[in-house]
């Protein structure tokens, strides 16, 4: 029970209050809402139950975006919490040996991922061999990379539902860009502008998933490291 009362609260706030924020904004009625629960024994640590009209677009396409609503607070918290604590800007990082490359429409894969990568190493060097930064700092920091980066992830319910908004939203997408033909590059542009913007999403997910997969080692190691208590049951003859 030590994850849920250190970690696990605010985790869990923040995914429902993703799955919350985004059903309000898209016009769904929400019924009942929990952020969190203490009671470890509860298979539900939190819930949002909304219903909408299926008869409404701008509804059915919040069902997408509802289901994603974890990622999208959540990175976006982190994103924050790393430019007020660290004054790291994600998405114009740069550094005198060391360009980083937004991704675009126009980019390769291969480009695209080398750039993530020069852009996470360099992050983590900003982070790690920072020696302005005060020691209360980083343990603020890595407290909340941990506790809101291990709930930045979705249920079985959360996909499900994102589904349906998914396909209506590739269908409009499909839509927008027949519908400007004429304009030329215009839908290209708009691309590449909200490329942009999702490749420097996609830095602070990945700095996310490496602090806390090293969270996870350490804890393995700890594990080993400490024995557990076992109990011996007495054999009846």
């Amino acid at each position: 029970h030590g994850y849920l009362y250190l970690f696990g609260w605010l985790g869990t706030a923040v995914h429902e209050l993703g799955h919350l924020i985004f059903a309000l904004l898209f016009g769904h009625h929400v019924s009942n809402v929990k952020l969190f629960s203490f009671n470890a024994s509860n298979p539900e640590m939190g819930y949002v139950k909304h219903s909408f009209n299926k008869k409404n677009i701008y509804q059915n396409l919040g069902n997408f975006f509802i289901g994603i609503g974890p990622i999208l607070l959540g990175g976006s918290a982190l994103f924050i919490i790393g430019y007020f604590i660290f004054d790291i800007k994600f998405n114009t990082l740069t550094d005198s040996n060391l360009k980083i490359i937004n991704s675009s429409v126009t980019q390769g894969v291969r480009d695209v991922f080398f750039s993530l990568y020069d852009a996470l190493m360099y992050t983590l060097k900003s982070i790690l061999q920072n020696e302005v930064i005060v020691w209360w700092k980083y343990v603020l920091f890595f407290y909340l990379l941990f506790a809101i980066g291990s709930s930045i992830s979705l249920s079985k319910s959360d996909i499900k539902g994102s589904f349906s908004g998914l396909l209506l939203l590739i269908g409009l997408i499909l839509l927008f860009n027949l519908t400007t033909l004429w304009l030329g590059d215009f839908a290209t542009t708009i691309f590449t502008a909200t490329s942009n913007v999702v490749s420097s999403f996609y830095l602070v997910l990945l700095v996310s998933i490496v602090f806390n997969l090293g969270f996870l080692l350490v804890l393995w190691l700890l594990s080993l490291l400490i024995p557990t208590k076992t109990t011996k049951k007495e054999k009846k003859k």
